[in-house]
């Protein structure tokens, strides 16, 4: 689906933290069919039919946090969003930055410790397909406190939090949206984070492509009542995702 405008508080990019770059292009590409697009900068973006969908960075340093996705979720004003993220007990891990002329962008790290960033768009308005093969099309957060990271969530994005069909989960929706875009589930102390799936014709035969180029099945193919086939993986550099063919 081509999106021009994602609503408040709903996930409208990705950024994969990777320690290789040229392995993760590689991969992703060949699973997805996507095209990388390298900056000056180093930075790259992964493109699909000519839209941006995510982008990867060499993961620095002295980074706190480990190689991974991080999903960013839309906001009209950085500021106002840092301070209602600290004010609900989270904590700022990158302040609010320019990023040329794209946006502006920072990192949070929410009560349970998961990692999580918002975006504010100037020229880039985040993923321009998505729900949809080669696009990111779910987004689960695992947490051992359920309750409390849907109040955190809700004071930060205005998220619309509803109870799960299969009663295990709390289903969201950006405000004003019906459309639900993931859930919170719970999940071990120390391990909270979100998974990012991406969209998918057939999540078997994904799965045995994504072993053939490297990756690594971490949970095999399953299907999910009210979201459909899943399966979670990592790809060449450990890092971890999942695949979805909604229902």
């Amino acid at each position: 689906m081509k999106i021009t405008r994602h609503l408040p508080g709903a996930p409208c990019w990705a950024d994969l933290d990777t320690p290789d770059v040229p392995s993760a292009r590689t991969f992703y590409t060949a699973l997805f069919g996507w095209k990388a697009i390298e900056l000056p900068t180093g930075y790259v973006n992964f493109a699909l039919r000519s839209e941006k969908i995510v982008g990867a960075i060499k993961l620095k340093k002295g980074e706190e946090h480990s190689a991974g996705w991080s999903v960013y979720f839309m906001t009209d004003d950085l500021v106002e969003t840092t301070k209602a993220m600290e004010a609900a007990g989270g904590r700022v891990v990158s302040p609010p930055r320019k990023v040329s002329v794209a946006g502006s962008a920072a990192v949070y790290r929410a009560p349970d410790g998961a990692l999580f960033g918002a975006w504010e768009p100037d020229k880039h308005s985040g993923s321009g397909l998505v729900r949809e093969p080669g696009t990111p099309s779910w987004f689960w957060l695992s947490t051992p406190d359920v309750d409390g990271s849907t109040a955190f969530y809700e004071q930060v994005f205005g998220w619309t939090a509803l109870p799960s069909t299969a009663g295990d989960a709390t289903r969201v929706t950006a405000a004003g949206d019906a459309d639900e875009f993931g859930r919170l589930t719970e999940g071990p102390v120390d391990t909270a984070g979100w998974t990012l799936h991406f969209g998918v014709e057939d999540v078997d035969a994904a799965s045995v492509t994504a072993a053939s180029l490297g990756g690594t099945v971490v949970s095999a193919p399953t299907d999910v009542t009210g979201v459909g086939r899943v399966a979670v993986l990592k790809d060449p550099s450990s890092v971890r995702f999942a695949l979805v063919a909604r229902a």
